[in-house]
């Protein structure tokens, strides 16, 4: 018997992928100041291998988030004139088979089936989608 849908597949380097599915839903307009900063552009960029557009695409999961540790990717914290930026990690995603990463701010009160998103193309225009769109998500 075939389930409806699978929980774990196989990518080209042979290790599972997670796949989560969850609806693109509302933020609170606050990503697109804190990726736009220079301290985060620059590391997105030499570890992640992209700039990301400046925004963040919320998707609420209908599953929790919890990938294993060893899939973090390390943001440092940084100093802005007299501000402090925190730490965050991210982890790479491919979203409706677009690369891009979830990025978890140290300092965050999100839920953990709450996700935000970042890509270097706007996420909401190349799909086509809107809030309450069902999406999938893959973690590599």
């Amino acid at each position: 018997m075939q389930a409806d849908h699978q929980d774990n597949i196989s990518t080209l380097e042979g290790a599972p992928a997670r796949i989560m599915r969850g609806k693109v839903s509302a933020g609170r307009g606050e990503g697109q100041f804190y990726i736009s900063k220079d301290g985060y552009k620059i590391q997105f960029r030499e570890i992640l291998g992209f700039e990301p557009f400046p925004g963040t695409l919320n998707v609420k999961l209908d599953t929790l988030f919890l990938p294993p540790e060893q899939k973090a990717i390390r943001i440092k914290r940084f100093q802005d004139g007299d501000r402090t930026f925190g730490e965050c990690r991210c982890y790479k995603i491919k979203l409706n088979g677009i690369d891009a990463a979830v990025v978890k701010p140290e300092r965050s009160d999100y839920p953990a089936d709450l996700i935000e998103v970042i890509a270097p193309i706007n996420l909401r225009k190349a799909l086509v989608i809107e809030d309450g769109d069902l999406v999938e998500v893959s973690l590599l």
